[in-house]
């Protein structure tokens, strides 16, 4: 799994991934993240998900503390969802932090989005108690190499 820059030639295949119905009122789209990052630059940073040469997902990271990577959105889409890539999308953006330095990722999810929490669980993110905006906070301690992003 590999990260790029949203950029002109991608931007266009990045607003067209989509999630299933059923999850759309958990994730914002693409194309709202892609106008925050663009409204909040250079805070946000949205980059695409490749698996090989295939377009699979979406994120959008924020560097708004020095220890910690925070992940503000994160996505798979829905055609490439089942085949372990959230997983290994999760596990690059901790090879991103690791090379700045940083210690920890951080997200919110919202509570009822099952699937999301059971992902971020079981790669090792932990509930902090807290909530921000609805959402509930999430953070993982990063280990020098516990995690390797595969292509």
């Amino acid at each position: 799994m590999r990260l790029e820059p949203v950029t002109e030639d991608n931007y266009r295949a990045v607003i067209g991934l989509e999630v299933h119905e059923e999850q759309r009122a958990f994730v914002a789209t693409n194309l709202k993240s892609i106008a925050d990052a663009w409204i909040y630059r250079p805070k946000l940073q949205p980059l695409a998900l490749y698996g090989g040469e295939e377009l699979v997902g979406f994120t959008l990271l924020e560097r708004d503390r020095p220890e910690a990577l925070h992940i503000v959105r994160f996505m798979i889409d829905r055609r490439a969802q089942g085949r372990g890539l959230g997983r290994k999308g999760l596990a690059a953006i901790a090879d991103v932090a690791r090379s700045e330095g940083r210690t920890e990722l951080v997200l919110s999810v919202v509570p009822g989005n099952a699937v999301a929490r059971g992902l971020y669980a079981a790669f090792g993110f932990t509930d902090t108690g807290e909530v921000d905006g609805g959402e509930l906070v999430m953070r993982h301690v990063l280990a020098p190499s516990a995690h390797l992003a595969e292509q």
